[in-house]
């Protein structure tokens, strides 16, 4: 029986002792050694009250022993939560583990209410507390009998398990081969550049897009989901002959779920106008901006995945006829949308024949290597089943992949009864590790074809708990942990690659295919982990008691939506200017940890409101008209967004667990008073205009900082960063990314870079002589990217031996004569990109060498580009060419 002791300490009237022990059972739910859990939800509440009882031990008075007494109970429910995974197709062990999870909700709940309830207590002033002596008994008591109605419903699912015979498995860890890893991200810097069966299209269309007639024509690409019509559009959009073709190119997601203003602000993005201030231009003025972008010039837009006839009434008024002979190019499924915007008759792109899906499938399973003679009469038929759809064949390689390439395996695979493509696709999630399923479900929170940041998903991931390191002696990031999780899902086919890093070929942004995110939305209501908000279901949402809650493109008046069990919100909306106002009563969001919100202008939370909000780990808000003082009290915080136009409290360095902190400031940024050590701050980003602002830096320690990024006012004197004043941050031994916009580049102290430094991006203000060899001197330095603004001539030379680890080198907006290269000088260079109409001279020594892989040239004057062409590139170098400028 469990019970709730009072005491009251005789030293202090007010100070109440309070007690509660926790019945057997509630241990099911705690773990101290964190392992690979097979349900995030009870995975979470494990380590939250773990790290409860390390590091907060005050808000679980007297819990912390009985916790540790019975914490081998535990063990039962972790082994059969891990043995029932991949058995969730039996209907009675599927309600087992749906019970498991209410009840580990409701202890989440209760838990968290409590803590919640005594960190208010503690604020309280001695005279206070005493007046609420009688509330806070109350309180215990009811946490009393919540507890006891958790263990009875514990007793009952054990009890329901041994009625129906459900049995624990065996339960095998999956151990990380670090050799595999290396192989598998080897490979990913050298992907295939052939896709199977679309030469022959590529080039048809190609032909269309040649034509010589000048008028504005629409060619477009039909096909059902998953065909490969993005891909082929891809392959088209960055084929060098069509480069060539046009003076300017743009891409654009439309999708079902049609947003206009985005697929504008991405266009002008593409086309190369700044669209920083473009924000909150309304979708109106938004168009007249591209079609003015577009006038006079001869272009080539894709738009990719229109859906219906009124989207293309809506855009095409961005697509002057300048008689140059521009193109649009769309994909499509629809057949009435082709034929309605299509000026020439729709390109129907077929499935792929047997032969063409078993060669890819083998491309991407063996890796250019030959299938063994055995396992062909074995692997064909399993191919046969996706029916020539390619993105069913890719998942499914991605799937055979991972399992061992023997006759035994290949049969079990084979006797999988897969009759719809849906059923495939679902095969490889149901086949996903246990500790990546919550991952992936966690894209359902985004909008169709939305574009994915990688660094913020994966900080999510963190924030929700999903990520551990699989070994605890390590000194791995969470975050580096994440990359793999993502490399292992691209791997898998279950995400498609937006963009690269050029630096180490990780993936920077990425995309869903629509037919997986159907799927990953399907799991998410069953499992009850997600629910997503449109204009169609607003209201019988309003009745759901939603853990996470997505809103797309429906704003909600006021927070009857959100419920006190809601642990997560996001908000991805298009709104005109007049609806960019909020501010949420958020008393019943208390118990959220995550506040994600997309294109809201002046967000504001009550600094009442806010302290209230402990159990918050991830604040990303656009707009808010100050940071208070209270923000102390989010001892949880872990990432922290915000666009602050008001002043900012000091207590933001107190927030010891912050990883990752991107201010944009408005006023001045305030100084830590005494020194303050942010020991797990990975990543500082600072948009400021405060001059010497480095200097208020001073008394912050920032020992596992890896990336810092001060922005000032591009191309402005306004706000000028002296370089030199990096010396005087202390604790930066770990830093390896450095981004600073306007920076002098003269330097008198050789030593103020960081020697573990990896990347550096500078827009500077003045001539680089000298300031070349400082920076060749750094021994880790793969990646240097260097901007201007296009003032006078200067020369660079580079001494022998320099840049020994450069691979990628950028450089823009600067008017330079290249000087003499010196000897084994950059012997790793892969990738030169030079941006800007102030290139006139072009780097011959860097051009011949035998390591570059891709010269890209943007933005350029077309006799710059000329030049370049005619130049000797060795025969393993690419030569990509964008916006040319005539």
């Amino acid at each position: 029986m469990s019970r709730c002791n009072l005491s009251i300490d005789s030293s202090c009237y007010a100070c109440v002792k309070i007690h509660i022990l926790l019945p057997n059972q509630i241990l099911w739910f705690v773990h101290i050694e964190m392992a690979d859990m097979a349900d995030s939800v009870v995975s979470f509440l494990l380590e939250n009250l773990s790290r409860l009882l390390n590091d907060e031990i005050k808000l679980l008075s007297g819990v912390e022993e009985k916790v540790n007494s019975l914490s081998n109970e535990l063990k039962f429910i972790d082994i059969f939560l891990k043995s029932s995974e991949g058995k969730r197709s039996d209907e009675i062990v599927k309600e087992v583990v749906s019970q498991i999870r209410e009840v580990a909700y409701k202890a989440e709940d209760v838990v968290d209410t409590y803590v919640t309830n005594t960190a208010k207590h503690k604020r309280r002033n001695m005279l206070s507390k005493l007046f609420h002596f009688k509330e806070r008994v109350m309180v215990l008591h009811e946490v009393d009998a919540e507890i006891n109605e958790i263990k009875r419903r514990i007793v009952d699912i054990y009890a329901n398990r041994e009625r129906y015979g459900i049995r624990q498995g065996k339960f095998q860890s999956q151990e990380v081969d670090a050799a595999k890893s290396l192989r598998e991200k080897r490979r990913r810097d050298e992907e295939e550049q052939d896709i199977v069966g679309l030469v022959d299209h590529s080039n048809e269309i190609i032909q269309q897009l040649k034509e010589s007639d000048l008028r504005l024509k629409v060619v477009s690409i039909i096909g059902m989901g998953g065909l490969g019509k993005t891909t082929l559009a891809r392959k088209i959009y960055n084929n060098n002959e069509v480069k060539k073709l046009f003076s300017c190119c743009a891409w654009g997601y439309v999708s079902n779920d049609y947003r206009p203003r985005e697929l504008f602000l991405s266009l002008l993005k593409c086309l190369g106008s700044s669209t920083s201030d473009c924000k909150k231009l309304s979708k109106v003025e938004l168009r007249k901006k591209v079609a003015e972008e577009l006038t006079e010039k001869k272009y080539l837009i894709v738009l990719d995945d229109m859906w219906k006839t009124e989207v293309w009434d809506d855009v095409k008024g961005a697509f002057p006829d300048n008689k140059t002979g521009s193109r649009i190019l769309i994909t499509s499924r629809e057949l009435e949308v082709a034929r309605y915007t299509t000026t020439t008759f729709p390109y129907e792109l077929p499935a792929l024949s047997e032969d063409e899906s078993w060669e890819l499938f083998c491309k991407k399973v063996f890796r250019g290597e030959q299938c063994p003679f055995d396992l062909e009469p074995l692997g064909r038929p399993i191919v046969e089943k996706c029916n020539g759809l390619p993105l069913s064949i890719v998942v499914l390689a991605g799937l055979v992949n991972k399992k061992e390439k023997t006759q035994r395996e290949w049969k079990r695979i084979k006797e999988v009864h897969l009759p719809e493509v849906k059923d495939i696709l679902r095969l490889s999630y149901d086949n996903l590790p246990p500790k990546l399923k919550p991952c992936f479900l966690y894209f359902g929170i985004y909008p169709e074809d939305y574009e994915i940041s990688v660094k913020e998903v994966i900080q999510l991931w963190i924030a929700e708990g999903f990520i551990k390191r699989e070994d605890q002696k390590t000194t791995e990031e969470l975050e580096d942990v994440g990359d793999r999780y993502m490399d292992d899902m691209v791997d898998r086919n279950l995400v498609q690659v937006a963009k690269r890093r050029r630096s180490d070929g990780g993936v920077k942004t990425c995309r869903i295919h629509d037919l997986l995110r159907d799927i990953c939305v399907s799991e998410c209501i069953s499992d009850k982990f997600l629910d997503v908000c449109t204009e169609s279901n607003i209201d019988s949402i309003c009745s759901i008691n939603s853990r996470r809650l997505s809103f797309h493109n429906q704003l909600p008046h006021d927070m009857k939506y959100v419920k006190p069990c809601t642990r997560s919100l996001f908000f991805f909306l298009e709104l005109s200017v007049e609806l960019l106002e909020l501010d949420y009563d958020l008393k019943s969001s208390e118990l959220v940890r995550v506040l994600l919100h997309s294109e809201i202008i002046n967000f504001s939370i009550q600094p009442n409101n806010l302290k209230r909000m402990i159990h918050l780990r991830y604040l990303n808000i656009v707009e808010c008209a100050h940071l208070p003082a209270s923000i102390s009290c989010l001892w949880n915080l872990q990432t922290l967004c915000v666009w602050c136009t008001g002043k900012i409290s000091s207590e933001i360095w107190k927030l010891k667990w912050l990883r990752h902190l991107h201010l944009i400031v408005s006023t001045e940024l305030p100084k830590a008073t005494g020194e303050r050590v942010m020991e797990n701050l990975q990543t500082f980003k600072l948009h400021h205009e405060e001059e010497r602002v480095i200097l208020k830096l001073q008394n912050v320690m920032f020992p596992r900082l890896r990336k810092l990024t001060l922005y000032g006012e591009k191309y402005s004197d306004k706000v000028c960063y002296p370089l030199e004043e990096l010396s005087s941050l202390p604790s930066l031994t770990n830093l390896q990314g450095l981004n600073i916009t306007s920076v002098h580049a003269q330097l008198t102290n050789p030593n103020v870079f960081p020697s573990n430094l990896t990347k550096i991006e500078l827009i500077i203000q003045s001539p680089l002589e000298g300031f070349m060899n400082t920076l060749g001197a750094l021994p880790n330095l793969q990646t240097l990217k260097l901007s201007g603004r296009g003032w006078g001539r200067c020369e660079i030379y580079i001494d022998t031996g320099k840049f020994l680890q450069l691979q990628v080198f950028l450089v823009r907006n600067l008017t330079i004569d290249w000087g003499e290269l010196g000897e084994d000088a950059m012997p790793k260079l892969r990738h030169l990109i030079i941006g800007g109409p102030w290139a006139t001279e072009f780097p011959e020594q860097l051009l011949s060498l035998t390591t570059l892989r891709v010269v890209h040239l943007y933005n350029c004057e077309n006799s710059f580009v000329s030049k370049v062409e005619q130049s000797a590139l060795n025969k393993d170098c690419k030569l990509i060419i964008t916006d040319r400028r005539e």
